[in-house]
């Protein structure tokens, strides 16, 4: 029950703290692994309609129940104060806060296939 309560806490804390107005740029480095980054791989957004739809997809993604086992992450997102790994294709997208990597969130089909869609183009 403690780590529901925190994490409902931390979604309206993310919610509340996270618009895109005040995001200037959106850091994506490609993973090898959980702690490393390929090497040479950073792509730093500044359009305002990429970082609108990174940090709209990333607030609306859904808290997903249960114990947390998951692969090596695709990405690794920094936007403002925030850092997340996320794994994502053209139909789903799941992120996980670098801060609780207790906990993982799911994005909808259609934020899914938009960050992908900005990912991909810029790759």
């Amino acid at each position: 029950m403690k780590k529901l309560l925190l994490s409902f806490i931390f979604s309206i804390l993310f919610l509340v703290g996270c618009t895109s107005e005040n995001i200037k740029k959106v850091d994506v480095h490609e993973m090898e692994s959980f702690l490393v980054t390929k090497e040479d791989s950073l792509v730093t957004y500044t359009d305002s309609e990429a970082i609108r739809t990174i940090v709209k997809a990333f607030k609306k993604a859904k808290i997903e129940p249960g114990i947390v086992d998951m692969a090596d992450p695709e990405y690794q997102v920094h936007f403002g104060e925030n850092s997340y790994y996320l794994w994502v294709d053209e139909r789903q997208g799941t992120i996980m806060d670098l801060d609780d990597t207790h906990t993982i969130y799911s994005l909808s089909e259609k934020s899914s296939k938009a960050v992908y869609k900005i990912i991909e183009e810029a790759r």
